[in-house]
């Protein structure tokens, strides 16, 4: 007879056996092909960018802001427009979401000319106030967006306002004369931007349009400087025409200059 420990280890050695055999055909079994997974894409962030800015402006061109004075003829260089100056904003900013845009851009001034007459010897003095705004609302969207460049276009509303006092004080009473306008105007444009290495780079921006206005446009091109992730300078030249006429108001100006900014991102 076959003893029990003769039995078990026969049983051992089958069970070694079968389960080598099973592993050596399970080898042979190909795998399941296992896909590469993607990488979830992330939700596109809200960026903000905001620039303040010093646009060294002369004028020229003909207005008829003070009815019913005449019409004239206007050239004024900046260093007279600063003489006058009484201060003023100028900033632009942005908010950004992935390839959408919503840009802004607002020049507020007031320009305070006085003057002392003497009319017949007797002295009169003069004083005219000129207060304007122009502000630019419009949607974009980055049509392209590499490492070299980028490219935008755009679509809005640029809106005016000013507001033009003569004042003429003659003893013992004062003669006040005012004239106020608003309009508004449909406006496209575009906005190309070229990375010529890591800090330095090149940029142009320009709008047209007309609604209220016979026309109007505004261009800028200029040099960035990228100081870090947060501050760049800019520098660059700036003009804009705008042909308006409502009645006796005339105001078919072109404003140019060079123009000195500072944008931060946040």
């Amino acid at each position: 007879m076959t003893s029990p420990k003769a039995i078990l280890r026969g049983a051992f050695a089958a069970a070694v056996l079968v389960g080598t055999t099973l592993a050596a055909r399970a080898a042979d079994i190909p795998s399941p092909r296992q896909e590469p997974v993607a990488p979830v894409p992330l939700a596109p962030a809200l960026t903000f960018k905001g620039a303040a800015y010093l646009w060294a402006t002369g004028l020229e061109g003909r207005m008829r802001t003070l009815p019913p004075l005449p019409t004239v003829k206007v050239d004024i260089g900046f260093d007279q427009v600063m003489k006058n100056f009484d201060g003023g904003i100028m900033g632009a900013g942005e908010i950004g979401y992935g390839r959408y845009l919503l840009f802004f851009d607002v020049i507020a001034s007031k320009i305070s000319p006085n003057k002392t007459v003497y009319p017949a010897g007797v002295p009169a003095g003069v004083k005219v106030d000129s207060a304007s705004f122009i502000g630019l609302a419009a949607v974009g969207y980055r049509f392209v967006d590499t490492d070299r460049y980028s490219l935008d276009g755009f679509a809005g509303v640029r809106g005016f306002s000013t507001r033009n006092t003569l004042r003429v004080q003659l003893l013992p009473g004062t003669l006040k004369l005012s004239e106020s306008e608003q309009w508004a105007d449909a406006v496209i444009g575009a906005r190309l931007r070229l990375n010529l290495t890591p800090s330095w780079y090149l940029t142009t921006i320009g709008f047209v349009g007309k609604g209220a206005s016979r026309y109007e446009w505004d261009v800028f091109g200029g040099v960035g400087y990228v100081i870090d992730e947060r501050w760049s300078a800019f520098a660059g030249y700036r003009a804009m025409k705008v042909d308006y006429r409502n009645g006796n108001f005339i105001f078919d100006a072109l404003q140019q200059g060079p123009v000195l900014g500072l944008t931060s991102r946040f």
